[in-house]
């Protein structure tokens, strides 16, 4: 492992939190082993954007230019890259998007892509990478036996830096788009269910089953609005249609690592706990004391949500008043 490349995924103008804890492993490992670490974007960033990946240890950072995604196009563009740049790892921030390129570009690069990392490290000169196995109960090291690797890094896995100071030199490359797609996009519309940015949250609240009721979801929105918190579900309360699809956090959601997570009636489906392990605080509501979930929670409040719920939202508002 000597030059590194992260594929640095935009939104709004800006790397999204994922992108800058994938760099930052990056940014690590290429110094350990001497070599560079190397961003990609294929948008121009708002002012003051190209600094976090400077502070995040990108020694370059290369802009191909393009006006919309297109998965093989920017898939094509990560094997350009990587060739260029003599890169014998290529980092992909583990989104929808990122876990649609990578595969892609593996088969272009005729190697292999290994998805879910939550740890990488050396074992003299191998890469081990490290994935969460049978709903996060047993972890498996892997290797990939030849150059170049591509690793699909879960989000909270890796430290956000800010202070790796990478020279940050700022290169444009120009590169051919593809002209034969597969698959062509003729027209993006957004709804509201697009604007929920889970990953990115500091703090979620989540409604299980036990609080998908008509008379105890209103407690559980009020308690998101109180923290300023998106809302999100498990698969039970997305399938009875209490919440969207882009709401929905676990195994066959949404992988997130939030600093703080309340969970409101969730009993802890292996599915579930798997997208939420790495949150840094979890705090978890439920009147049955046998739930899974308190296996993992930092605080477990055994109870019913249609009582705990209102003494939670009346202390949140008196400590904000007095803050």
């Amino acid at each position: 492992m000597k030059n590194i490349l992260t594929y640095i995924e935009i939104k709004d103008a800006a790397p999204i939190k994922l992108s800058l804890e994938s760099l930052s492993k990056a940014s690590e490992l290429a110094k350990e082993k001497g070599g560079k670490s190397i961003a990609l974007i294929a948008f121009e960033l708002a002012d003051g954007e190209l600094a976090k990946l400077k502070a995040a240890g990108a020694e370059e950072i290369v802009l191909v230019k393009r006006e919309a995604y297109n998965m093989e196009d920017f898939a094509n563009i990560i094997v350009e890259v990587s060739k260029k740049y003599d890169c014998e790892d290529i980092f992909i921030p583990g989104t929808l998007d990122g876990k649609d390129l990578a595969p892609y570009a593996a088969a272009s690069l005729d190697t292999v892509s290994i998805t879910n990392v939550m740890d990488i490290k050396f074992e003299g000169e191998d890469v081990i990478y490290v994935t969460p196995s049978y709903g996060a109960t047993v972890l498996t090291e892997s290797k990939i036996m030849k150059a170049p690797r591509i690793a699909v890094v879960r989000a909270g896995s890796f430290d956000k830096r800010d202070d790796l100071n990478g020279a940050g030199n700022l290169v444009e490359e120009n590169i051919d788009e593809v002209k034969d797609l597969k698959a062509v996009i003729k027209d993006i519309v957004t709804s509201n269910e697009g604007l929920i940015n889970l990953e990115d949250a500091p703090i979620i609240v989540t409604c299980g089953r036990g609080a998908s009721t008509d008379e105890i979801f209103p407690l559980v929105k009020e308690l998101a609005d109180v923290f300023g918190a998106p809302i999100s579900g498990t698969r039970p309360v997305i399938d009875d249609g209490v919440l969207p699809k882009a709401s929905q956090i676990g195994q066959s959601g949404k992988i997130v690592a939030p600093a703080l997570y309340i969970g409101c009636g969730v009993s802890g489906a292996v599915q579930h706990l798997s997208g939420i392990e790495n949150s840094n605080f979890i705090v978890a509501i439920n009147k049955d004391e046998d739930a899974p979930i308190f296996n993992i929670a930092d605080i477990g409040i055994v109870g019913d949500c249609k009582q705990v719920l209102p003494l939670f939202i009346e202390e949140v508002k008196k400590i904000k008043a007095n803050a």
